[in-house]
C-alpha cells in the first residue's frame, strides 16, 4: 500500500398580408370512472360543466386514462383480474369496442394525441426508477404501449398543444413543459391546486384552437373540478365542478388539425442568429410537396411566417412546392425568438412548424465536466477542473473573450476563486475538520451571469485515527463523511436513509442501503470511508454490520471489503478473495476481514499515511437490498512492551543504559522517564546500581 493516499438560401416570392381568425372549440368529452356510478363516456361544456350528458359505456373493464383522435375516444381499462383492455367510444354515441386485451401491463395515468405527429402519448409510473414518471406511446391499432422517456418529476397528467408541445401536472402541484424527444421536463410554476394523493388518475386537454389549457382535477375534497391553467405562470382558475363531482378522466375537445385538400407542413426548418452574435437571424424551411393526405401538390401557395415574439407577420406569395426558402430579420434587442411558418391554399392552411433561437448575445451555458478530486500528493487539498461551455445559457452567441468563472464553496458558503480565467482550481484553505465539500462554478461573461453548475461531494480533512467506528443511525455523526460510488453506472447506488427499516416493520435504525433492482448488472457499488491513517507493518480488522432486506429474504445479497487511493474506482484494491454471502434477512450480523499493511520498499518501515476503506456490494443482478449498519476498523498490531532499564530503547540492556543516567544524574542529559529504573520516582544512584544489577545479573 502506498504512502500516497491516491495511487490507487434568397427567395423572390411576392408579399402580402393575410389573417386567419381561430375560433374556440366549447364542447368537451370525458368518462366517469368510479364503479359506484357506473361508468360512462360523458359530454359537457366548458361554459357549463355541472351539465353532464351520459353517452355510453363499456363492460368489460373499468376505465383509467383516455384521448380523443378526431371522433373516436381511445381507452385503457382494467378488469377484475387486473388486465388492461384497449377500446373506443365513439363521440356519436352507443356503448364501447375491444380493441385488445392487452393483459398485465403498466397503467397509463392519463393519455394525450399529438396532432403535429399523429402520435398518441400516455404517462405512466417509470418501469426502472422508483418515484418518477415516464412517457410513451401508445399504437392506436393494437394498443400497445412503448415507453420512450423517465421524466424528472412524478406526475398525474400530460397534454399536447396544437404545435406539438407536451406539458406535464407533477404531483407537487407544478405545472412543467416537457421535452417530449428527451423526457427532460422544466417547471413552469405551481398551479396552487392540492391533488387528491391517494388517487393518481388526473386529465389535461388542450382546447388546440384558442391554446386554452384544462385540467379535470381530482382534488383532495374528492370532487371533480374543471379548471383551465396558465402555460406561462403554471396558475390554476376554477371554471366550476363536473356533473355532480363525480371523478372523471380523459378529458378530450373534439380538434379539425386542417383541411385533407390543404398543404402538408413545411420541413426543414432552422433558426438561427447570426455567427458574429449581431442582432439578426434567418429562417429557414423548405415547402412542403403534399397535401395534408399525401397527394403531390401542383399549384403554388402562399408562406405565412409570423414572428410570435414581437407579433410580426410576413407572407410570401407565388410560392412553389419543394422550393427551399429563407426569411431574414433583424431584432431590437438580444433575447429568445420564436417564429411560425404556415403554408396556404384554396382549401386551408397547414399545420404550423415552430422554431425558436436566441438572437444576439448571450450569458454563458454552464460548464460541463465539473468534477472534485483529492490532490494527489497532499491530503487536505482539493482539486477542481471543468470544461469552458461552447455556447450560451439559451444556444446564442458566447463572447468567449470574456468568459470568466467564481468558485463558490457550498458548504461555508465562501467565494474561494473570482474572475479566474483557467478551467481548474485547487482549494488549498479547507476547513480544519473532516467536511464534505461541494462547489459551484459560476460562468460570466461581459454579457452578465452565465449558468451554474456544481461538482460531486468530496469528503476531506485530517485522517481519522484507528480505532474507528462509522454508525450509520445518525448522518451528521458519521453518515455525511462516507462517500457513495455507483460503479456500475446502473442508477441504483447506496443511499442513506433515516427511515429505511422502520418501513418494513422491522424497527430497526437509520442504515445505508442498495436497491439491486437490475435485469443485466452485477451490483458494484461501494460506500467509501474518510481518509483514516495507517502505518506500515500493522495488521488491522474491518468489520461491517449487515442485514439484507425481509422483501426478498430468499434470494442472497453478496459483499467484499476494498482499499482505496481516493474516491476513484481505478485506485479500487479488493481484500481477501472472495465475497461474503448474507442470507438473514432483518437480522444484523457482524462480518470482519483482517489484513496487514505491507512496507513499500520507500523510507522507514513503519511509516503512516491516509488512505481509505470501502464495503463493495457485489450481489448478483436482481436481488433485493443490502443494508450496512456501521463500518469499524481497528489496529490490533500488538504494542511492544518496554524492557525494563532499558533506557536508551536499543532492545537491550547494557552498559550504554548504566552511562546514560549517569549523565541525567551528572546534570549532561535531560530527564529520561525510562531511566527511573527502579520506580522510586526520581532518578538516583540506586537507579544506576540497578542497571549495573541488571547487566550483571541478567
Amino acid at each position: 500500500m502506498s504512502k500516497s493516499y491516491l495511487h490507487v438560401l434568397a427567395v423572390t416570392c411576392m408579399c402580402m398580408s393575410i389573417a386567419f381568425n381561430a375560433t374556440g372549440q366549447k364542447t368537451v368529452y370525458g368518462y366517469t370512472m368510479l364503479p359506484a356510478t357506473s361508468p360512462a363516456m360523458v359530454s359537457f361544456t366548458t361554459d357549463d360543466p355541472s351539465t353532464v350528458t351520459r353517452m355510453g359505456t363499456y363492460s368489460k373493464a373499468e376505465p383509467r386514462s383516455g384521448a380523443l383522435v378526431g371522433s373516436t375516444l381511445y381507452m385503457m381499462g382494467i378488469d377484475d383480474d387486473f388486465n388492461m383492455w384497449f377500446y373506443s367510444m365513439s363521440t356519436a354515441g352507443g356503448d364501447g369496442e375491444t380493441i385488445k386485451k392487452l393483459g398485465d401491463v403498466t397503467c397509463p395515468g392519463d393519455m394525450t394525441y399529438d396532432y403535429s405527429t399523429n402520435t398518441m402519448y400516455f404517462i405512466a409510473n417509470s418501469e426502472d426508477i422508483d418515484g418518477v414518471s415516464a412517457i410513451g406511446t401508445v399504437n392506436l391499432e393494437n394498443g400497445k404501449m412503448t415507453f420512450a422517456h423517465n421524466l424528472d418529476y412524478y406526475c398525474k397528467a400530460i397534454a399536447i398543444d396544437a404545435r406539438g408541445q407536451m406539458y406535464a401536472l407533477a404531483n407537487n402541484g407544478y405545472l412543467l413543459k416537457v421535452n417530449k424527444g428527451t423526457g427532460e421536463s422544466s417547471p413552469i410554476g405551481l398551479t396552487g391546486l392540492t391533488l387528491a394523493s391517494w388517487w393518481n388518475f388526473q386529465s389535461m386537454e388542450f382546447d388546440r384552437k384558442t391554446g386554452t389549457l384544462y385540467l379535470a382535477a381530482w382534488t383532495k375534497d374528492e370532487k371533480s373540478i374543471l379548471y383551465t391553467i396558465d402555460t406561462t405562470t403554471g396558475k390554476a382558475t376554477e371554471v366550476g365542478i363536473i356533473g355532480n363531482g363525480t371523478h372523471t378522466i380523459a378529458l378530450s375537445i373534439p380538434y379539425e388539425a386542417t383541411s385533407s385538400n390543404a398543404p402538408g407542413r413545411v420541413t426543414n426548418v432552422t433558426l438561427a442568429g447570426d455567427a458574429t452574435g449581431e442582432l439578426q437571424g434567418t429562417l429557414s424551411w423548405v415547402n412542403p410537396v403534399n397535401d395534408y393526405e399525401g397527394n403531390p401538390l401542383e399549384d403554388a401557395m402562399s408562406i405565412e411566417v409570423v414572428n410570435t415574439t414581437t407579433g410580426e407577420k410576413t407572407t410570401y406569395t407565388q410560392c412553389q412546392p419543394g422550393e427551399a426558402m429563407t426569411h431574414t430579420f433583424d431584432v431590437a434587442e438580444a433575447g429568445i425568438y420564436t417564429f411560425t411558418v404556415t403554408a396556404v391554399n384554396e382549401a386551408g392552411a397547414s399545420l404550423e412548424e415552430i422554431a425558436e433561437a436566441w438572437i444576439g448575445h448571450d450569458v454563458p451555458a454552464a460548464v460541463t465536466g465539473a468534477k472534485a478530486k483529492l490532490n494527489p500528493m497532499s491530503l487536505m487539498v482539493n482539486d477542481l477542473a471543468w470544461n469552458a461551455p461552447l455556447s450560451g445559457a439559451h444556444g446564442g452567441y458566447l463572447d468567449k473573450a470574456s468568459l470568466v468563472y467564481d468558485i463558490v464553496r457550498m458548504n461555508d458558503n465562501q467565494v474561494i476563486a473570482h474572475d479566474i480565467t483557467a478551467t481548474q482550481f485547487s482549494d488549498e484553505n479547507l476547513l480544519a475538520d473532516l467536511t464534505r465539500y461541494s462547489y459551484k462554478i459560476v460562468a460570466r461573461s461581459a454579457d452578465g451571469i452565465g449558468e451554474t453548475a456544481q461538482t460531486n461531494d468530496l469528503v476531506n480533512g485530517p485522517a481519522v485515527e484507528c480505532p474507528y467506528v462509522a454508525p450509520f443511525n445518525s448522518w451528521e455523526e458519521s453518515g455525511q463523511y462516507w462517500t457513495v460510488l455507483d460503479g456500475n453506472e446502473d442508477g441504483y447506488p447506496f443511499v442513506w436513509y433515516k427511515d429505511f427499516m422502520n418501513m418494513f416493520g422491522q424497527g430497526y435504525d437509520k442504515c445505508f442501503y442498495i436497491y439491486q433492482k437490475n435485469e443485466v448488472f452485477y451490483a458494484n457499488d461501494f460506500i467509501i470511508s474518510p481518509p483514516i491513517q495507517f502505518t506500515e507493518g500493522h495488521e488491522y480488522t474491518i468489520t461491517a454490520t449487515v442485514s439484507n432486506d425481509d422483501i426478498a429474504g430468499y434470494r442472497e445479497e453478496s459483499f467484499r471489503f476494498y482499499t482505496f487511493g481516493g474516491y476513484d474506482l481505478a485506485n479500487a484494491v479488493p481484500l481477501g478473495n472472495e465475497a461474503f454471502t448474507v442470507k438473514h434477512p432483518g437480522e444484523f450480523r457482524d462480518y470482519s476481514f483482517t489484513f496487514k499493511v505491507e512496507d513499500d520498499g520507500y523510507g522507514a518501515d513503519d511509516e503512516s499515511f491516509p488512505s481509505f476503506i470501502a464495503l463493495c456490494c457485489t450481489s448478483h443482478y436482481d436481488m433485493g437490498m443490502l443494508l450496512v449498519s456501521k463500518m469499524a476498523i481497528e489496529d490490533i498490531t500488538p504494542v511492544p512492551q518496554p524492557v525494563k532499564g532499558d533506557v536508551n530503547g536499543d532492545g537491550e540492556v547494557t552498559v550504554a543504559d548504566a552511562n546514560v543516567i549517569i549523565g541525567i544524574i551528572l546534570g549532561s542529559i535531560d530527564n529520561i522517564p525510562a531511566a527511573d529504573v527502579n520506580g522510586d520516582g526520581e532518578v538516583t544512584v540506586a537507579d544506576v546500581n540497578a542497571v549495573i544489577s541488571l547487566i550483571i545479573n541478567g
